[in-house]
């Protein structure tokens, strides 16, 4: 059929039901076929993209997870962070600080004005006392001193679903000033006990005697207690943590020595299934899990076990006014040949694993060595002490006299250095602490704030206001906890979040 304008009428034969093509309008239509042929590939890079944003915040998430999840490290803390509850009584800072986090209770000791000593489990939520156990009464007589809290450890055995953690504390009791009042030395105790605790429920569960010398230490599910002998010789037995039987005992080949005027004391310190012990001013004796010595150390004026890092341990001696030593030992009991550094130990109180292989010494300079050869790797001068550092992907955080700084862990490079308002000439510097995404240092000169500084590049993210009493700031269960330490008005705690 012929239509108007001669145009005729067309039959397609590859016809397959789809609708007709639009005209073609020149160069309008060529656009709009080439925006067809590439919105979907449009599509699909914002697709890929999205994929990747996705990627990385899971990758970002997964990480900040493994960083909480490690000792020292606070839960994520942000601008709206405040004042949670507060905790005045007398000894609450010495139970902050020797809490043990068990099933989600702090559980600490504390010793009251009177002398009573208690072991005490607080709610991290509220602030509240779950429960509270006496273990040993008011003292008699006055001592003039505040006395040392209970040594506690946990025992919590591994592979074994049906045993229950429990806490081991030397509870020593009947202080007396030898000498009399007039005497310069400390109180000392006439009587001692191991109480055997259930954190659950602060129920004691057993006890047993102890010498008044005693001194406990537990690790690896073994009780190590050390004490001084009648003839004034060391002893260590390992017992088992819940029934006390004796596992083995080492006696000192000599008797320990003692400075002139003042009371025989023992020093035990156990880590990874090493034990030390000997004089508080002499001679040491290094053992392996099973009791046999594995090296006497002499001509020191003090010994103790120490892990400079995570699976790093290390022994550490003094020796008259000079710069400590430490001796890296190897991970195999047998052999305790290692390199020998000199130095002062700085134990980061956050450890991410990063910069493997170097650990920290401090006094006037900070130094890293390489811990397996002793090698000197870098050092920066300090204007004090170095005592707290914290270790986060490859960096070092420290407080200065000034306020924070970072450092390349590996090289010792001054990353960056902000200023912070503390009081000039303070000789308490603040400690560092992180969620892992900030880092956070108390600012103390006028108002208290907490200040959260960027990891990265130091840039201030967001300051917030604190109780005016406080003095230092730690993490406990992952809560950061402000330390209020105050002659006229008593110490506290308060829990942030």
């Amino acid at each position: 059929m012929t239509l108007r304008g001669g145009l005729r009428d067309v039959v397609r034969h590859d016809d397959d039901g789809s609708p007709p093509a639009p005209p073609d309008d020149g160069p309008r239509a060529t656009a709009a076929t080439r925006a067809r042929r590439w919105w979907p590939i449009a599509v699909g890079v914002v697709a890929v993209l999205a994929v990747t944003q996705a990627t990385l915040a899971t990758r970002d998430r997964s990480h900040l997870s493994r960083i909480q999840a490690r000792p020292g490290v606070a839960h994520t803390t942000d601008a709206a962070v405040t004042e949670k509850w507060r905790r005045d009584v007398p000894g609450s800072i010495e139970l902050a600080q020797s809490a043990t986090v068990v099933d989600g209770r702090w559980v600490g000791a504390a010793v009251a004005a009177d002398g009573t000593q208690t072991l005490q489990a607080i709610d991290p939520e509220t602030g509240a006392t779950t429960w509270s156990t006496v273990l040993a009464g008011p003292e008699p007589a006055p001592t003039g001193a505040l006395l040392p809290t209970p040594t506690c450890g946990l025992d919590r055995p591994t592979g074994t679903a049906s045993d229950s953690p429990a806490l081991l504390c030397l509870v020593l009791a009947g202080y007396a000033t030898p000498g009399g009042s007039a005497s310069s030395t400390s109180p000392e105790p006439s009587s001692a006990r191991i109480v055997v605790v259930d954190p659950a429920t602060g129920a004691v569960t057993a006890e047993r005697a102890a010498a008044p010398s005693s001194v406990l230490a537990v690790d690896a599910e073994v009780a190590y207690v050390a004490e001084v002998t009648a003839d004034g010789f060391g002893l260590v037995t390992a017992t088992d943590p819940r029934t006390g039987a004796s596992r083995w005992t080492f006696r000192t080949p000599q008797p320990l020595q003692v400075t002139p005027g003042q009371p025989l004391h023992v020093r035990l310190s156990a880590a990874d299934g090493r034990v030390l012990m000997g004089s508080k001013q002499g001679p040491a004796w290094l053992l392996s899990s099973d009791g046999s010595v594995e090296r006497e150390i002499t001509d020191v004026a003090g010994a103790a076990l120490v892990a400079p890092r995570a699976g790093v341990l290390a022994l550490q001696t003094w020796s008259g006014s000079s710069s400590p030593h430490l001796n890296v030992l190897a991970s195999d009991s047998g052999s305790t040949a290692g390199p020998t550094i000199q130095g002062d130990v700085v134990t980061p109180t956050i450890d991410d694993g990063s910069a493997p292989g170097l650990i920290f010494t401090g006094g006037s300079h900070l130094t890293a060595w390489d811990a397996a050869s002793g090698a000197e790797r870098w050092s920066v001068s300090v204007s004090s002490a170095a005592r707290n550092l914290v270790l986060l992907d490859g960096r070092l955080y420290q407080s200065t006299e000034i306020g924070l700084r970072a450092l390349d862990a590996t090289s010792g490079a001054l990353l960056w250095q902000k200023r912070v308002l503390i009081p000039a000439g303070s000789s308490h510097l603040p400690t560092v602490v992180s969620d892992g995404r900030a880092v956070f240092l108390l600012e103390t000169a006028s108002t208290r704030r907490l200040v959260a500084f960027d990891p990265t590049d130091g840039s201030r993210m967001w300051a917030s206001m604190l109780p005016e009493d406080t003095t230092d700031l730690a993490v406990l269960g992952g809560r950061i906890v402000a330390l209020q330490r105050s002659y006229f008005h008593g110490d506290a705690v308060s829990a942030l979040g």
